[in-house]
């Protein structure tokens, strides 16, 4: 668990971060959201010191980071940045190997570990351990650059707008696989990044940053439903709000799976890809029914998913 404490950063008159408090679970994914200059990278860079605080805490597993060595507290947490940052001059598998290295693991142990990577990240040792950078594609890269933050094993992950220089189809596709693996190995993610969409895919909680100020910090679910007012508000939109909150619901907490229309629908599908697969499946309303499941009438689906409003 990472518990940051009335966290402040400035630079001389100007205030980067301002007293900002807040609380990220094991296990989690949190992401940190905001326009350019509202202080989310330098926050995410205070966590491993790469930029010293002016004042407040940050606790890792209750212990105080200061009292922790800097290359010690680096080593234990990995690190990804935008554009990847693989050593141009070295392999796939010399990038992987490279905090392996530095910790003094055996050769056996860093061959089974990079080995290990490769394959979660779906890249075949025998053919892309000896590549070089230049010789990947842009999503290759991204994920060795992660693979290589994950390679000492580091309960906590920090990532600066890790996806940024991808193109929409690869960047897509990279925020899928991480969520797979991060459900896969339990690892800890503070993500920072400006996109709204980016952080409602990836975050179990989103924390909202602007002039320098922490401004809201909750689900998805409550930045949509109650945003604050003003930037927030503004930022989260309001014309596909309940649009949006469909795509965040599951099957699960709604419906018994299978039971609309008697198309069988999975457990944890989000509320909107089923309503789509029902229209797709020549089923143009629902039944509306109370508490009791007394049926009271019937909707369009087709009229939710335009509207993005659920049967009252």
């Amino acid at each position: 668990m990472i518990e940051i404490e009335h966290l402040s950063k400035r630079y001389g008159d100007t205030v980067v971060v301002d007293d900002v408090t807040m609380r990220v679970d094991e296990g989690t994914i949190t992401v940190v959201v905001g326009t350019s200059g509202a202080g989310k990278s330098t926050l995410l860079r205070m966590i491993n010191r790469l930029v010293e605080p002016s004042s407040g805490r940050v606790l890792i597993d209750g212990q105080d980071t200061m009292a922790i060595p800097e290359d010690e507290l680096r080593h234990s947490i990995g690190y990804v940045i935008q554009g990847h940052g693989l050593f141009p001059h070295r392999t796939v598998f010399g990038n992987i190997a490279t905090v392996p290295r530095l910790l003094g693991w055996d050769s056996r142990r860093i061959a089974e570990r990079v080995e290990e990577l490769l394959h979660l990240f779906q890249l075949d040792p025998a053919e892309f351990s000896e590549k070089y950078p230049h010789e990947l594609s842009g999503g290759q890269q991204q994920r060795v650059g992660v693979a290589r933050a994950l390679a000492a094993k580091p309960a906590l992950l920090l990532m600066d707008e890790p996806f940024g220089a991808l193109d929409p189809v690869i960047r897509s596709k990279a925020q899928d696989d991480l969520l797979a693996i991060q459900r896969r190995l339990g690892t800890t993610i503070v993500l920072v990044t400006h996109d709204m969409e980016e952080a409602f895919h990836l975050g179990d909680r989103i924390a909202v940053m602007d002039e320098a100020r922490l401004l809201q910090y909750g689900t998805a679910a409550e930045l949509l439903s109650h945003p604050v007012e003003g930037f927030v508000e503004r930022l989260v939109g309001t014309a596909d709000r309940p649009f949006q909150l469909l795509s965040l619901a599951r099957v699960r907490d709604a419906i018994e799976p299978g039971a609309v229309g008697g198309e069988p629908i999975d457990a944890s599908t989000n509320l909107r890809d089923a309503l789509s697969r029902l229209v797709w499946t020549g089923h143009d309303t629902l039944p509306v029914a109370d508490s009791s499941g007394a049926i009271l009438g019937r909707v369009s689906i087709g009229g939710i998913l335009a509207h993005g409003r659920q049967p009252a």
